[in-house]
């Protein structure tokens, strides 16, 4: 008889250990919430700094090369904050999101390079590269969108 109450209060132990792991997971956070913690600790921010940032590259070019440099080096700053940040826990976005620190950095670098060696198609081409990184920046943004509105 007592190995069948022992055996019993072990079940009930055991079966209230697995409920209480389970409902514990259950209020994890999902997808959304995740999406949701990134945007508000630091994925907006990193938008936007990017968003203005690589505006701005766009809009040196066709003005004088000295210009082209300090505006490159500001995006590159960016996008170390976007990559050390991390992609965004959508996985619509992230193939966007890495595209556009991809283009923003090896664009942003080859913008300083040609910008400091006086090399203008070098540092056009940087540019040309960052204005690809920015549609691809507008569609991770858009993917992003969508899943914080998703229910």
């Amino acid at each position: 008889m007592r190995s069948r109450v022992r055996f019993h209060t072990a079940t009930v132990a055991a079966t209230a250990a697995v409920a209480a792991v389970v409902l514990l997971a259950g209020c994890g956070s999902g997808p959304r919430e995740e999406l949701e913690d990134w945007w508000s600790s630091g994925g907006e921010g990193r938008v936007k700094g990017l968003s203005d940032t690589s505006g701005r590259v766009n809009e040196v070019y066709g003005r004088p090369l000295d210009a082209y440099g300090p505006a490159c080096q500001d995006l590159l700053t960016e996008a170390a904050k976007a990559r050390k940040l991390g992609a965004p826990p959508s996985e619509n976005a992230q193939g966007f999101w890495e595209e556009a620190l991809t283009a923003f950095e090896h664009g942003g670098g080859e913008c300083v390079a040609g910008a400091g060696s006086n090399d203008q198609p070098r540092a056009g081409e940087g540019i040309r590269e960052v204005q690809k990184g920015l549609s691809r920046l507008a569609a991770a943004v858009s993917l992003i969108r969508g899943d914080l509105q998703a229910g």
